[in-house]
């Protein structure tokens, strides 16, 4: 059957001087994160090792589009697979 993924997520930025990017980007980030969340199984984010490979993975894709800095983890501050 189909799952899905309910999470929140916390960006963790090098410095203040990147948030007004980070404000101006939250579509392209909300973007990024339901793509590479789409794109995952059930038992690629049901363990907390598929968790730290997910983390790794999207701080890598959110730097990608960044310029005024970088972030330096992200959090899942909720994390809910059904």
């Amino acid at each position: 059957g189909s799952r899905y993924v309910k999470c929140t997520i916390e960006l963790e930025q090098n410095s203040e001087l990147l948030k007004p990017e980070l404000d101006k980007k939250v579509p392209v980030i909300r973007d990024i994160i339901i793509r590479t969340l789409t794109a995952k199984t059930f038992e690629e984010v049901s363990t907390q090792k598929g968790k730290e490979r997910l983390k790794d993975e999207l701080v890598g894709k959110i730097n990608e589009i960044l310029t005024d800095g970088f972030i330096k983890n992200v959090y899942f501050t909720d994390f809910v697979v059904s």
